[in-house]
């Protein structure tokens, strides 16, 4: 409303805006307001009240001068250092920005003199602040507080590098040094940097310090924009810039020249911190394990510490690949400390040994199988190298088999034996029922009674299973997977089986049992063990009894006791393996709770672990039910809308479960499990990271807070990580913030923006010396062709999208507007010799990758032409040339944007066709085309299918010779006799073979010149005329009816070619040469008319082509009608063949699109074009035959003028004439 009356009533605007509360409602509703919205409708409406002009003030000045006064905490040292209530006004300062900037947007001198301010001054502040400003070392809501500032602040500068009096030059080093080295790309810049430099030069264990200040896509973009300023009118800038970027990420690599679809992982670790697990195909199984005992963090942190120079007994060193140990430690290490969103462990792929044997990694396995070896072999490893074994710590627990004497002597025997997992039965409903089942007793009398070694006789025994030590963390296999003897196949159970969160494991131990057995009298408390199943686990006892063996049970009484309460051993279940599918085919992933409380904020938070894939969930008792139990479940389904609803089986099921103990004390006996290295360091730094930063304390306390974690003051000196281990993931992770930052859209533009400066048409270059002009576009090609050929086009299509002709455009306008650009790809094209070409045109995979590669060298050609480069042309193309002889050849599949090249150059002008030749590539070609031996093709027919080019290349390198008037063809007067070598010599004969095969397998429509050339030889030469005319026909008959339609075509022109020699060629390709008509140096061959008559009964649709072509022929060429009119006795057999197969049960249907000519059948269609053809052909036979009749007449009338006999001849030939016609019509 306030903005609207300003436009009515323009007069009161000067009087609205020096009232004291205007400064102070702009401030509120611009930057104050929490609301988004109101401070973006702020920002537009104060735009347009500044567009306003009246003659008592200027507002523009006014507004100006209002936020120049301003006083707001957006330039203080750090985000991490303001109160809370300051920290909202920097969240919601962009708008506050962005009308500055809009206000300052190329400010003159004289408008910087009325405001007091001075652009230099302002542009030296925000240099002096970027410089000094701290970001927040914790990625939390702080960070984004710096981005923001950092958007508002970078746009501020890009604005003022705009304004009038600004020297880009002198500030631009350091702002660019600032910009690149901090706020983008860090972790390039370190990676460019020495080994010894990049060693001193920061804490290798600090891979904060390599993360861009800028770290959001907005304030990247920011950034750029002030860089893309930087170095307008600034050649300086330009090449500082240029300079950096490519020696920072788009260098040549030798290693990488044949890495092609390069798609990097770009995405960061999972939001919940967590890493996830590459599958390989069918890996799945090992991704859930290993992210089962990663969170079990006093194995990961033991496994992780152990010393590097460890050695087994056989002196193998821990560190080498091969080493299975080293794997898991690099497969921990990177779930640690990895920023990745997922790591792909190749090479624990490699090492590992299930019972043996290499693993297949597209071949599934069971997790169980792989948990036990892996388990095996890592505390094997361990005690070779003298270390303690950790798994056998944590997962091993001790049975006891008790045999209890209870007639007479009450002896006991005790045998024990180690466990690392309960194997248990899911044919019960319940953990509880199962475990139940496992640890109940058998009575042994009679015959089946226990012999005493004590006192020398059998007695009653009582024989039971228990468990006398439990390990910290239970593991507990659910027997899922069976197999059918019978049918021969694997079975998978899907019985529905509960467990709890919280498990007490205290009544299936000894004290347990001892302590809640009360044995009553043998009659009351055993039953006959013959009515029982039982369904233990696999190590129990066995579950059947023999002979008067029975069951000893626990009464209820006796497991219950109201006077004491229960005592307990609580495990707390804090990892699940799910297994979905059948048990031949299936995935598995796993459930798990975060216990690590050092490193993780969300303390007993449970995750979804699916190979790369990690969230967060809510475990609750339904999920744990509907996700993990198994059994049955119903839905509903609508059936002829009455709602019914049917059962189904629930295919995921938990397979394993991980329990932990949570009173370690009460385990028996009590395990020493000494702390894990760097465990009171890690917790201290843990309890400091898990307290949220409380920012309402006073500003100077939280900014020593920060100071002194940014001096390293409460670092922890000694990682965790052993260091090989960690110099791995380092590694890797300055690779991945790398490649984060490089490959990426934003980026991608950022390059296009910066190669374009030097066409911008706001740029003027008055104030420029020629050279600097030159200079910049020679450093904005070279930026554009080095990040081209070294990372643009080495990235999967996914990433460079739709944008490759974009840059083919500039580099276009970069050639074609300057010389030295071209100076810059010749360059780049030279340094390797023939290297970039025949990578880019031959080697490269991607089709796209070569056909552009192969614009960008057309498009210099064509500029190298217009600035007269003859020299560079002439390089490039010897050494294209030259790849004819072997490379070529080798790369025969992926030459076609080679060839179009030539193609494409032969084209230009004659000065490159005569280059051509100079460089005998008439030669090269027919050599690449034919190869050495005369008999047999060279390539088979689908290689040759893009040959059609290589054809059209010869025939304009020959017609150039050919076509030249007599001075210029002295000049070709070696290379002529060449040619006839190939065109009528010894290799004639193979060179026509692979012209019918090109019409054959490519569009004649691609072969214009070749037509052009096959004409011109034709000419006046009989020989080649009747060789030429031999080997088409010889294709007609042997090529596949599909493909006759373009060797008609190559026929018919080579038959219409009206010199002495037509009626010739007309002969030998309507009758061919038979025994008695040939010469000595003619071999003989079929015409059309044969060919007719042979095929009427074998290949229909071929007889119905040549009567069409025939048909055709006759039409359009006077002399072929002649001819076709002095043999028509051949004609008519032909053409009754053709009428009584369209008369025959003839039904034409225009829905049917078929045709005689590329139809895969051998029978004749009934088609439109078929009954065209039949009426054409009986008028020109009914044309042939009045003519002859006319002719015969007027001989006849001669005769019958001497005989008297005038009426009887033709009468005679009127009749035969009648029957012709009405053949011809029905």
């Amino acid at each position: 409303m306030i903005s609207k009356s300003f436009f009515l009533f323009c007069f009161i605007i000067a009087t609205f805006l020096v009232q004291p509360f205007f400064a102070d409602f702009l401030l509120e509703i611009l930057i104050g307001t929490t609301s988004r919205e109101v401070r973006q409708c702020t920002l537009r409406n104060v735009n347009r009240l500044c567009k306003i002009e009246i003659s008592t003030c200027d507002i523009r000045l006014i507004i100006h001068q209002i936020l120049i006064k301003a006083r707001l905490p957006l330039w203080s040292s750090s985000g991490a250092g303001t109160r809370s209530s300051n920290q909202k006004l920097l969240a919601q300062s962009i708008e506050y920005f962005d009308l500055r900037c809009q206000l300052m947007e190329n400010l003159t001198k004289e408008k910087q003199d009325m405001l007091g301010i001075e652009a230099r001054e302002l542009l030296s502040g925000e240099f002096s602040w970027l410089s000094t400003y701290t970001i927040s070392s914790i990625a939390n809501g702080l960070r984004s507080i710096d981005n923001i500032l950092f958007i508002g602040h970078l746009k501020f500068i890009r604005t003022l590098l705009t304004c009038e009096n600004i020297n880009k030059n002198k500030i631009g080093r350091e702002l660019i040094r600032l910009l690149v080295d901090q706020f983008l790309f860090p972790a390039s810049k370190h990676m460019s940097l020495p080994i010894e430099s990049a060693n001193n030069e920061i804490d290798s264990n600090d891979d904060s310090a390599f993360e861009p200040k800028c770290s959001t896509s907005e304030s990247r973009l920011a950034a750029y924009d002030v860089l893309v300023e930087l170095v307008r009118h600034s050649q300086i800038n330009l090449k500082i810039v240029v300079d950096d970027l490519i020696n920072l990420h788009h260098r040549p690599i030798l290693e990488k020249q044949s890495e092609w679809e390069f798609m990097p992982q770009v995405s960061p670790r999972a939001s919940c911190g967590l890493v996830g697990l590459y599958n390989g195909g069918a890996t799945c199984y090992m991704n859930s394990i290993l992210q089962q005992l990663y969170m079990l963090h006093q194995i990961s942190e033991y496994i992780l510490s152990v010393n590097d120079d460890g050695e087994n007994m056989n002196g193998e060193n821990k560190n080498s690949d091969s080493s299975l140990f080293y794997q898991i430690q690099q497969v921990f290490g990177h779930l640690m400390a990895s920023k990745m969103q997922y790591y792909s462990p190749e090479s624990l792929w490699k090492v590992f040994r299930l019972w043996g044997q290499e693993i297949n990694v597209r071949e599934q396995q069971d997790a169980f199988d792989f948990f036990t070896a892996l388990t095996d072999q890592i505390d094997e490893y361990l005690k070779s190298i003298k270390q303690e074994e950790i798994f056998h710590k944590q997962f091993e627990g001790i049975f006891c088999n008790q045999m209890i004497c209870t007639n007479g002597c009450n002896h006991r025997y005790e045998g024990e034996e180690k466990f690392m997992a309960l194997n248990v039965a899911v044919k019960v409903e319940s953990l509880n029922e199962s475990l139940n089942q496992f640890v109940k007793g058998e009575v042994l009398d009679g015959n089946n009674a226990y012999f005493c070694a004590k006192c020398q006789e059998k007695r009653t025994t009582i024989k039971r299973l228990c468990i006398k030590k439990l390990p910290p963390l239970l593991c507990i296999q659910m027997k899922r997977f069976g197999f059918d003897w019978e049918n021969n196949r694997a079975l998978k159970f899907d019985d529905y089986f509960k467990f709890p969160f919280i498990l007490n494991m205290e009544p299936y131990t000894i004290e347990g049992v001892n302590k809640r057995e009360s044995f009553l009298e043998h009659d009351d408390l055993v039953t006959n063990a013959n009515g029982h199943s039982t369904n233990g686990i696999s190590i129990s006892s066995p579950s059947t009894t023999i002979g008067n063996s029975k069951s000893l049970q626990r009464t209820p009484s006796s497991l219950a006791h109201a006077s004491n309460p229960m005592p307990t051993i609580n495990y707390e279940l804090i990892g699940i393996v799910i297994h979905s599918g059948q048990a031949n085919a299936g995935h598995y992933y796993s459930y798990i709770k975060d216990t690590r409380c050092r490193y993780s904020n969300n303390n007993n938070q449970w995750y979804r672990f699916n190979d790369t894939t990690v969230e967060e969930i809510q475990l609750t008792e339904q999920m744990l039910e509907e996700e993990c139990f198994g059994g049955t479940f119903r839905v509903q389904k609508d059936t002829n809308n009455n709602s019914s609803s049917e059962e189904r089986i629930r295919f995921w099921n938990a397979y394993m479960l991980i329990y932990q103990c949570i009173e370690p004390t009460k385990l028996l006996p009590p395990p020493a499990i000494p702390s894990s290295p760097n465990t009171n360091r890690l917790a201290s730094r843990a309890n400091r990271l898990q307290r949220p930063n409380q920012r309402d304390s006073l500003s100077q306390l939280t900014d020593l807070v920060v100071q002194s974690e940014h001096n390293d003051l409460f670092k922890i000196k000694k990682p965790l990580i052993s260091s090989s281990v960690l110099a791995c993931v380092k590694d890797e992770n300055l690779e991945f913030l790398k490649n984060r930052d490089t490959y990426c859209d934003d980026y991608f533009q950022f390059i296009y923006k910066l190669a374009s400066t030097c066409l911008d048409d706001s740029i003027s270059f008055n104030d420029i010396e020629p050279n600097n002009i030159s200079l910049s576009y020679e450093l904005c090609t070279n930026l554009a062709l080095n990040y081209l050929f070294n990372t643009y086009l080495r990235t999967h299509r996914r990433l460079r999208k739709d944008n490759l002709q974009q840059w083919v455009d500039l580099l276009g306008n970069l050639f074609s507007k300057n010389s030295p650009s071209c100076y810059v790809l010749y360059q780049l094209l030279f340094e390797k010799n023939d290297d970039i070409l025949k990578l880019y045109l031959l080697e490269c995979p991607i089709d796209d990758i070569r056909q552009i590669f192969k614009q960008i060298c057309e498009c210099v050609l064509e500029s190298s032409y217009k600035y007269s480069i003859k020299k560079y042309i002439d390089i490039f193309i010897e050494q294209l040339i030259i790849l004819l002889d072997k490379s070529v050849v080798e790369q025969v599949k992926h030459s076609q944007a080679y060839f179009q090249l030539i193609y494409t150059y032969a084209n230009m002008n004659k000065i490159s066709i005569e280059y051509l030749l100079k460089l005998n590539t008439f030669i090269r070609l027919m050599n690449f085309l034919l190869g050495e031996n005369i008999d047999n093709r060279r390539w088979h027919c689908g290689q040759a299918k893009e040959f059609g080019i290589i054809h059209e290349i010869i025939s304009i390198l020959a017609l150039f010779c050919y076509s030249s008037d007599d001075n210029s063809r002295k000049k070709h007067d070696e290379i002529i006799p060449q040619m006839e070598t190939y065109f009528s010599g010894p290799w004639s004969n193979r060179y026509l073979k692979e012209i019918c095969y090109a019409f054959q397998e490519v569009s004649s429509a691609k072969l214009t010149h070749t037509l052009e050339l096959m004409e011109i030889l034709s000419t006046n030469n009989e020989k080649f005329s009747e060789q030429l005319i031999r080997i088409i026909l010889q294709s007609i008959v042997q090529a596949h009816t599909n493909d006759l339609k373009s060797l008609f075509k190559l026929l018919s022109r080579i038959l219409s070619i009206e010199d002495a020699f037509q009626r010739k060629r007309l002969q030998l390709a309507f009758e061919g040469v038979n025994e008695s008509s040939s010469t000595d140096n003619c071999q003989t061959f079929n015409g059309l008319y044969a060919l007719i008559r042979t095929s009427i009964e074998t290949e229909q649709r071929r007889a119905y082509q040549t009567v069409k072509f025939l048909t055709t022929l006759s039409n359009q060429n006077d002399a072929s009608k002649d001819y076709f009119s002095s043999t028509a006795t051949q004609w008519e057999a032909a053409i009754n063949w053709l009428k009584q197969q369209m008369q025959t049960s003839w039904q034409w249907s225009p829905a049917q699109n078929i045709s005689n000519e590329d139809t895969d059948t051998r029978s004749f269609q009934r088609t439109r074009s078929a009954q065209f053809t039949l009426e054409q052909a009986q008028s020109l036979l009914q044309q042939t035959t009045v003519l002859n009749k006319n002719i015969h007449h007027n001989a006849s009338t001669g005769e019958c003028m001497e005989l008297n006999d005038s009426h009887n001849q033709p009468s005679s030939s009127s009749s035969s004439s009648s029957q012709s016609t009405l053949v011809g019509t029905d």
